[in-house]
């Protein structure tokens, strides 16, 4: 079976994405956007505005003032942390529920390998936002083949829970894996090149035509799943992948420093996601 098979089964119950949040996954593209543009989109978006000015007024965004307005929101926030807020919470707040399917587990992951994709950005001179979001749908085909096939992918997470590798699993399975179903909803959804290539090689960087994402994003699942398993920080630092530090650029020393820094981004989600 084919991606865009998998996507005919799942008509009208794979979550849609608000017009805003469309919006503003276009604007990826367009750094020029006005802040007053970004204001007039999310004043149509009732629920999308309220989670804005609650993070504008939380600790987590260290206003000491009370913000009761979008414009003030926005300014204080920055375009790029707002986008990636908005872009989180329109897709998790649209997700439906599966049965048998761990929605809430799914999506904290998902918030943890975009906030550790994130920090290790900022380290590697890369855009954050791009890279937040390339964690957030790192795993979005597993949410796909949940709904699309149901008995199938409860068959797959048995077989995981064994101890069998995820993606090899589905391959075996259903001749497909979940970063094939992934890439192929960010591109239905018009996501960038970038981030369509991050999603489709993450487990496989060294394949990635020239984009240093799939690396990032790579790098981020391995940081993740480390110190969710209870890894140590010491041990993390002898597991760190040479091989994909040297793609990013980024020194042995540099992001050993960084590491007690990333066990708490890496295993805590934000309160406002």
């Amino acid at each position: 079976m084919q991606a865009s098979e998998l996507f005919e089964l799942t008509q009208n119950r794979l979550p849609t994405v608000p017009k805003v949040v469309q919006e503003l996954i276009a604007s990826l593209q367009n750094e020029s956007v006005s802040y007053d543009k970004v204001v007039d989109m999310l004043a149509h978006d009732q629920v999308l505005t309220a989670r804005v000015l609650r993070l504008a007024n939380s600790a987590h965004s260290g206003g000491h003032r009370r913000v009761g307005s979008l414009d003030d929101a926005v300014l204080l926030l920055g375009f790029n942390k707002l986008r990636v807020l908005v872009i989180a919470s329109g897709l998790a707040g649209t997700t439906i529920k599966v049965p048998g399917f761990d929605m809430q587990g799914f999506w904290r992951r998902s918030f943890e390998v975009a906030n550790t994709a994130r920090r290790l950005a900022r380290a590697a001179g890369l855009d954050e936002s791009q890279a937040a979001i390339c964690g957030l749908l790192a795993n979005i085909g597993e949410l796909v083949l949940h709904v699309g096939l149901p008995a199938e992918a409860l068959k797959i997470d048995k077989v995981v829970a064994s101890g069998a590798d995820r993606v090899a699993t589905e391959r075996i399975m259903l001749g497909m894996d979940l970063t094939e179903v992934g890439a192929e909803l960010a591109r239905c959804w018009h996501f960038p090149d970038a981030i369509h290539q991050a999603i489709l090689f993450q487990h496989s960087p060294q394949d990635a035509p020239g984009s240093p994402y799939p690396s990032l994003l790579a790098l981020a699942n391995h940081i993740v799943a480390g110190y969710n398993s209870g890894i140590g920080e010491d041990e993390m630092a002898a597991m760190l992948p040479g091989r994909l530090l040297v793609a990013l650029g980024l020194p042995q020393q540099t992001l050993t420093a960084l590491l007690p820094e990333l066990k708490s981004t890496s295993t805590t989600t934000d309160e406002w996601l």
